[in-house]
């Protein structure tokens, strides 16, 4: 059995974890980076876009730009949004962002996840003090104390580190080696996403409506297309994705309003069960929670990922150069700081989705009066912008 012994191990390489392994390796650290799935060969050789895709806020765009990833994305597939849209199924209000607002160029940048992960993976790959372990996985953790942390992968070789960062999932099992306790719950919704053909342009602008079954978005893609997420309460989702393709194109039309005329094509659609989570503590000695191992939320803003790259720069903040890592301080500080913001966002989200699927009429007219309020005051409109920028990021 060989052995290995590194300032940083990170546990998960996917858009978060790469994140961090890139982050902290500029700043001096020698780290491994444990992945359970090796990459698999590009999917997009027939030019079809990957139906999950992140809406990267400005501030996220800055963190990839410092770490030299940004610039390796195929621009071709980056779409800029300058617009936002948000509406309700009840109700006559509606909201309107825009970037002018602002006098900036744009809102954000919708990206494909596998885009983006496969730019971060190459990064890492060209950086010399990043050592990966794929496939591997953590199995156990032999030592967990106060200076080091020792732990052994399912192929046998065991590591030890300064400090073993779990970002391996909401279902991280690096988290429950750990011991690190969390809360889940389900928001009994299901969402379903596809890439759709439209027979109107969707003008750079992220849609947003409020249903009573859920939150339905449409998200521009560079290629005209856009990526709907439609978070459904379960019982529909069971029937819609049953639905063949022309039904189910003009249940989505009919739900979106046809703000871009008729839904005219669709690409095969997925799912996944909505759920939420989070952890009281982030750190257990030298284990420490970052992304979707420590909290998640509801997808209605397509702002998961950036609180994860959030995480990464307070953490490569924190403990700088290396001085910082060997004491509890730092990473304690992490763990407030990154546990209050996460939680204000993670309630943030759910009551959103709670006061859009009101459907009482007294509750309704107070809501679209506050909509009208927010749409109608531009300086009411622009704070709410530039908190969303800087806060739910």
């Amino acid at each position: 059995m060989s052995s290995g012994s590194f300032d940083i191990a990170v546990a998960g390489a996917g858009m978060v974890g790469a994140g961090a392994a890139l982050a902290l390796a500029r700043n001096g650290f020698r780290v491994a980076l444990i992945e359970t799935v090796p990459p698999a060969a590009d999917a997009d050789d027939d030019g079809a876009y990957d139906l999950r895709v992140s809406a990267i806020s400005p501030r996220s765009r800055a963190i990839l730009e410092g770490l030299g990833v940004w610039q390796l994305l195929e621009r071709e597939r980056v779409c800029y949004y300058e617009q936002m849209y948000i509406w309700h199924q009840h109700g006559h209000a509606s909201v309107a962002f825009d970037a002018v607002d602002l006098a900036r160029d744009n809102l954000g940048a919708i990206v494909e996840n596998r885009v983006l992960q496969r730019s971060i993976h190459n990064a890492c790959e060209r950086d010399p003090k990043i050592e990966w372990f794929m496939p591997d996985r953590v199995v156990e953790l032999l030592e967990n104390g106060a200076q080091e942390v020792e732990l052994r992968l399912g192929g046998g070789r065991c590591l030890r580190a300064g400090l073993l960062i779990a970002a391996d999932g909401r279902n991280s099992p690096t988290r429950d080696l750990a011991r690190i306790a969390s809360q889940a719950g389900r928001y009994r919704q299901t969402a379903i996403v596809a890439n759709v053909d439209t027979e109107l342009p969707h003008r750079h602008t992220a849609w947003q409506r409020f249903l009573n079954t859920g939150p339905l978005a449409f998200l521009p893609l560079a290629n005209g297309q856009s990526s709907i997420v439609w978070s459904c309460d379960d019982d529909f989702a069971e029937r819609i994705l049953a639905a063949g393709d022309d039904e189910f194109c003009a249940a989505l039309g009919e739900a979106f309003e046809f703000k871009l005329g008729k839904i005219t094509g669709c690409s095969a659609r997925a799912s996944f069960p909505l759920g939420w989570h989070r952890c009281e503590r982030w750190v257990n000695n030298r284990v420490l929670l970052i992304g979707d191992a420590a909290h998640s939320v509801h997808p209605l803003a397509g702002q998961g990922v950036n609180l994860g790259f959030s995480d990464v720069e307070v953490l490569a903040s924190l403990i700088g150069d290396g001085s910082q890592l060997s004491g509890q301080k730092q990473l304690r500080r992490y763990e407030r700081q990154r546990n209050s913001e996460t939680w204000v966002a993670t309630t943030s989200f759910s009551g959103l989705k709670w006061i859009y699927g009101l459907e009482q009429i007294p509750l309704t007219a107070i809501r679209d009066l506050g909509m009208r309020i927010v749409d109608e005051t531009p300086w009411v409109k622009r704070a709410m912008m530039q908190k969303a920028m800087q806060n739910l990021t």
